[in-house]
């Protein structure tokens, strides 16, 4: 009987030697971390930083491009509206200016002419100018008929060539169903006339050939042709019932085709003649011309049809060259003749002033003349007043009062019509701009909700906004290219100042009970999103497609169910 000691001894033993056998039955075996796929909300969030501006900035732009004379305020300074800012250079507007003021005077000296009428020699100017005019009207109307002459001359030769092209490709067809029908007349006298006599009723050979293959290839296109002789007579036939030229185009494949067959039993039967073993000399002689004739006659026969389908587009082609010199021709007769009809009726226009001005001196100066040069004058003024203002622009002033932001541009710096010269700040609401990257400014939206954060502020304390613009046009610092976004707070804080630094987490889109699976689960290789799930223990990859993402979860879209277990992470 064991004692007490052993029996403890045995126990202990046995369960090393069981703990060994575990660890080592189970070495090297890969365990798995398992999540299940979830409903819930998915929040997919840009993290970017900007900074806090006066909401209202104001611009401002001189009208016209020039160099800066004279810059009246710096950074900071209170401004009114109207003061002082830029000066452009205006030495060219100032020049226009004083043209203009010229042209003013002109036009008021030409009204005081008038109001002391014609002098004799005025009278012989405006008469000359009358004597002008009707010749130049002369001419015009001289160019206007050569024109329509022309017009009529490549009306008709349109017409003729037309007719001509008709005619030419009506012919070209004909001759096509000629030759169709004498091809079909060429191979059924091939192989019957020519050809017939070289075979019995059965279609074998009626001599002995010592060549088995040639008299194969005679005897086994001696069917074949027969049946393309009964097919050609059916397709030239139906040529020649419906003459267009379609039809004759469309037979020429088909009918060259049966050609070849009957073409190709003719060499053949010449071949078989080559071996013949029991013809006399003169019958022999008698095959062999015949086979020659034949081989000739549909060679002939095949050639005439190549040429006609040559032809028929080499005249089509002639035909839309000649057509298209033609219209060529009518539409720049056309232009022609419009152009002397307008130069006719501008004739005409130019006479009838000059008659009229002509009238107006012998019969003295018409109230209605010196009203309209009144209103010349009138309008060189208003022109001349156009032209001061925009001198007179060309200083830039405050459009309100506020303070200086910026000035960015320098003393005997040329600028730009659409150049910003001097920034303005208001007090009122703030705004926060931001650059986002190319990479996610596509997920970024107007009215996207903002959870805002400042530095200045160290009690986390929060602030909510929403994005009100983002810039078209993109900015490059060092090489990224990022887009100008802009953020309003949605309540007014009077602790703001312009220059804080805010850190942003744009809302850019949130899905509520969206079907999500943890996003350490989820590979993503050439763009094909997968996962992997345990199938009996044994991980399986599972093809996903994702909508929404955050550093959480991820929006399945499909590929996964609700409950499934997929795979976060592995260990020994």
């Amino acid at each position: 009987m064991l004692s007490k000691k052993k029996i403890v001894t045995l126990a202990v033993v046995g369960v090393i030697i069981a703990t060994i056998a575990y660890f080592s039955i189970n070495r090297g075996k890969v365990t798995y971390t398992t999540e299940a796929v979830s409903r819930g909300a998915v929040v997919e969030k840009v993290s970017v930083t900007g900074s806090i501006a006066a909401m209202t900035k104001i611009n401002l732009q001189p009208e016209a491009g020039g160099k800066v004379v004279k810059i009246f305020v710096k950074e900071g300074d209170e401004v009114r509206a109207g003061d002082k800012l830029i000066q452009i250079d205006a030495r060219e507007a100032a020049s226009a200016v004083a043209a203009q003021q010229a042209a003013v005077d002109s036009a008021a000296a030409r009204l005081n002419q008038l109001l002391a009428g014609a002098t004799a020699e005025e009278l012989h100017v405006s008469q000359t100018a009358v004597d002008t005019a009707q010749a130049q009207l002369d001419a015009a109307l001289g160019t206007k008929s050569d024109a329509a002459t022309s017009l009529e001359n490549a009306l008709a030769n349109q017409v003729n060539v037309m007719a001509r092209a008709a005619a030419a490709l009506q012919s070209k067809i004909d001759s096509f169903v000629i030759d169709y029908d004498q091809a079909a007349y060429v191979a059924g006298d091939a192989f019957n006339r020519l050809l017939g006599s070289f075979f019995n009723s059965s279609d074998y050979l009626s001599f002995a050939c010592t060549n088995s293959q040639f008299q194969t290839d005679a005897e086994s296109t001696r069917v074949a042709a027969r049946a393309a002789v009964a097919r050609l007579r059916d397709k030239v036939t139906a040529v020649k019932a419906n003459v267009t030229e379609s039809a004759v185009e469309a037979a020429y494949v088909g009918v060259m085709a049966e050609l070849r067959i009957v073409n190709d039993h003719a060499n053949a039967g010449a071949a078989a003649l080559n071996y013949s073993a029991n013809l006399t000399s003169s019958t022999l002689a008698t095959y062999q011309l015949n086979a020659n004739t034949a081989q000739t006659n549909m060679n002939t026969a095949m050639q005439e049809l190549t040429t006609d389908q040559t032809g028929l587009d080499l005249q089509r082609k002639t035909n839309a060259t000649d057509l298209t010199n033609a219209e060529i021709a009518v539409s720049n007769a056309r232009a022609a003749l419009a152009n002397a009809t307008n130069a006719v009726e501008t004739a005409k226009r130019a006479l009838a002033q000059a008659q009229a001005n002509l009238d107006l001196k012998k019969a003295g100066v018409r109230p209605e003349e010196i009203a309209a040069q009144q209103a010349t004058v009138n309008a060189q003024k208003a022109t001349l007043e156009s032209l001061q203002t925009a001198l007179a622009k060309r200083t830039v002033t405050a459009s309100i009062d506020a303070v200086v932001a910026q000035v960015p541009v320098e003393l005997g710096e040329t600028v730009t019509a659409s150049q910003v010269v001097a920034v303005l700040n208001t007090q009122g609401k703030f705004e926060i701009v931001a650059n986002v990257s190319e990479i996610d400014i596509a997920k970024v939206k107007v009215d996207d909700k903002v959870d805002i954060t400042l530095d200045a502020f160290q009690g986390g304390e929060r602030w909510q906004g929403h994005v009100v613009s983002i810039q078209p046009a993109e900015k490059v610092v060092e090489g990224v290219v990022f887009y100008e976004t802009k953020i309003v707070f949605d309540q007014e804080d009077e602790r703001l100042r312009p220059g804080m630094t805010a850190n942003l987490e744009i809302e850019s889109g949130r899905v509520e009970n969206a079907l999500r699976a943890s996003i350490r689960a989820v590979k993503d290789k050439a763009g094909q999103k997968s996962v992997q799930i345990l199938v009996d223990g044994k991980p399986q990859d599972r093809q996903i497609k994702t909508g929404l993402e955050n550093t959480d979860y991820v929006e399945v879209l499909s590929g996964l169910a609700e409950g499934e277990l997929v795979i976060t992470g592995t260990g020994k």
